[in-house]
């Protein structure tokens, strides 16, 4: 593996470049390789500064949301889960993951019992990985024992929105929402089919903060969606700004989380900063992105009524089966929040603690072995002003000590 740095023509700062193959000794599959795209020399954006806000320091109620990427189980990462439970893909990052008052995932695909890739009703295996009912890359779909397991790692609040939401076609939206409702997890992005007038928005509580969550997608990889259970993110664009705007009144912050962007792509497309521009604007307080499988900038992102809004355009993959190193490289991402006595909320700072995926359990950089890469691309991108260690106590405010 070789570093190199350049200066890249589209950005001002110095970059980092990583070179690195596809190959997955194991023979298990290698998702989501697309035709014209892959992790050759890309160019990682080189954080020109720290995170910083303007008020940090302001006298309130406090907050601290974590937020991960793409929980995305492969077929290597079902079978270990089914065999050895789930808890054992992010043994060591329970700590650093829990110890945030709320915290956000990306559930990428179905949790549907006893549903076929067809979307029809067949019997169910248990917590077995059959290639069948349970089956990964290109059509997922998980246990819904999955779903417990989040709830026991310190995951509060979830996103179906995303291009494998309909992977069990209706029918597995369905399953999966009821999952979602058994065991008591907030969801956003989609809606039952059943029920075409349904919110497909979350509200958390906590810490005397009310939060708004919006998922929504940029695709159901061509699965027709008939009842338009999932929310799209530059379709129902105007829909997602009324909802942002009628949450806004209603509870202390909205956060919106789309799925967009380009496959194993470092850098945001103009269509995503638009779009995170528009959700600012139109009342979210931030914006946390997914799909890209790595990890794309931060910023702040001031709205036209002066608000201070937060984005990061891809948490890249939280757990995964994919092998290459920029696929491996994420973070937990903090977000600290404070409310003043008249009820303004405002962004004190962010923090993250770099994250490795390695032999189908993901772990902090700092603790896990031959990590280096993957520290050093996540560090490169983010800095390490807002760094922080996994034995820290967590604080998105170091300054204010």
């Amino acid at each position: 593996m070789n570093w190199r740095y350049l200066i890249p023509a589209s950005f001002s700062a110095m970059a980092l470049v990583v070179a690195c193959g596809t190959t997955d000794s194991t023979g298990e599959e290698d998702d989501e390789k697309g035709p014209d795209l892959s992790d050759q020399d890309l160019t990682v954006p080189r954080a020109a500064g720290p995170l910083e806000f303007t008020e940090p320091c302001r006298a309130g109620k406090r907050l601290t949301i974590a937020a991960v990427g793409d929980v995305l189980l492969h077929s290597p990462l079902q079978k270990q889960a089914y065999e050895r439970g789930f808890e054992s893909l992010w043994t060591g990052v329970t700590r650093i993951v829990g110890q945030a008052d709320l915290t956000y995932a990306n559930f990428e695909g179905p949790a549907a019992a006893g549903v076929n890739s067809s979307g029809q009703a067949v019997r169910d295996p248990g917590l077995v990985f059959d290639n069948a009912v349970y089956t990964s890359y290109p059509m997922f779909n998980y246990n819904p024992g999955l779903i417990p397991a989040l709830q026991t790692l310190g995951v509060d609040v979830v996103s179906t929105a995303n291009n494998h939401a309909m992977d069990r076609r209706s029918l597995g939206a369905d399953k999966t929402i009821e999952a979602m409702k058994e065991h008591g997890l907030p969801f956003t992005g989609t809606r039952p089919s059943t029920e075409p007038d349904a919110p497909r928005y979350a509200i958390t509580e906590k810490n005397g903060f009310k939060i708004g969550w919006i998922a929504c997608s940029f695709s159901t990889n061509g699965i027709p969606d008939p009842k338009k259970q999932v929310l799209m993110c530059f379709t129902d664009t105007a829909e997602i700004e009324r909802t942002i705007a009628d949450l806004k009144t209603r509870t202390d912050a909205v956060i919106v989380t789309p799925h967009w962007g380009v496959e194993y792509v470092y850098t945001p497309g103009k269509d995503q900063k638009d779009l995170a521009k528009r959700f600012i604007n139109a009342g979210a307080l931030a914006v946390f992105g997914g799909h890209p499988h790595v990890v794309q900038p931060w910023e702040k992102v001031t709205a036209a009524d002066g608000r201070e809004g937060f984005v990061i355009y891809s948490l890249g993959n939280f757990v995964s089966g994919q092998t290459p190193t920029p696929r491996r490289a994420s973070l937990v991402l903090y977000l600290g929040l404070t409310k003043d006595g008249a009820g303004k909320v405002t962004i004190n700072g962010a923090r993250y603690v770099p994250l490795t995926m390695r032999s189908w359990t993901v772990e902090p950089s700092d603790k896990a072995e031959n990590s280096s890469e993957t520290r050093n691309l996540v560090e490169t991108m983010f800095g390490k002003w807002n760094a922080m260690g996994s034995n820290d106590a967590l604080t998105t405010t170091p300054s204010c000590r």
